[in-house]
């Protein structure tokens, strides 16, 4: 089976439709969002549209989580919650039904798919995690792959021989061993802060236990227009670029 995996499109829907046009051509069965679909982005309300016409699976990240708990807003940044505010005051009713139906989590195929960190958190970052509790995790973890997002940074992470392996990923193709799990980080679609402005997204075989990280580049300048027309701090324009991470 091969799965796109897609992951913090915030709000990017020049991002995200070069994105999924680039998906259309690589005979993929199914396309999952790992959330954060919103915020930041001149174009939450557009996205989670185009989302669910696609019908593209979809999980909570910590960004619909604050538009479900305001409470959640107070675990933001001050420049993030300016640029939620905007997020809260131009979705539609429906669009805000939606949110509140995602789930923290899914499986399929044998791999777990989370916003921040297995089993279920969308807060926590993958860079946060010691290695002792990457090992237990990969320990209590029954599917052979977990993807998670939320650092906005492509990376691999697998246990071997008691220790915990990392690097980052670039545009490759690789292939991974059956007999051991990963979590792999799929970057981000709408606000890459890896020094590379292109919208990055992955492709899962679970026939073949092949990995590709796609790389696809998109009009940045009108996404970063967007934003300070909206009013949304401009750091998050200037992040577009990769000069800002």
């Amino acid at each position: 089976m091969k799965i796109a995996v897609i992951a913090d499109i915030h709000g990017n829907l020049e991002a995200f439709t070069s994105v999924y046009n680039d998906i259309r051509q690589q005979q993929v069965e199914s396309v999952i969002s790992l959330g954060d679909n919103i915020g930041y982005g001149a174009d939450s309300e557009a996205v989670i549209q185009q989302i669910r016409k696609h019908n593209i699976i979809s999980i909570l990240g910590n960004h619909e989580l604050a538009v479900m708990d305001p409470n959640v807003q107070k675990w933001f940044r001050e420049d993030a919650r300016q640029a939620l505010k905007q997020v809260l005051e131009n979705l539609s009713e429906d669009s805000k039904d939606y949110i509140h139906s995602l789930k923290p989590n899914f499986r399929m195929a044998d791999c777990l798919f989370v916003h921040g960190f297995p089993p279920d958190s969308e807060r926590l970052y993958l860079f946060q995690i010691s290695d002792l509790k990457l090992l237990q995790t990969f320990s209590a973890m029954k599917e052979s792959i977990c993807f998670v997002g939320h650092t906005h940074r492509l990376r691999l992470v697998y246990p071997e021989n008691g220790c915990i392996h990392s690097r980052a990923l670039q545009n490759e193709h690789i292939q991974l061993s059956w007999n051991r799990k990963y979590i792999i980080n799929a970057g981000s679609v709408g606000q890459p802060r890896d020094g590379d402005p292109d919208a990055k997204y992955l492709i899962w075989d679970s026939s073949t236990f092949r990995l590709e990280i796609r790389s696809v580049s998109y009009d940045i300048a009108k996404a970063a227009q967007k934003i300070i027309d909206a009013g949304i701090p401009e750091q998050f324009a200037l992040r577009l670029s990769g000069d800002v991470l």
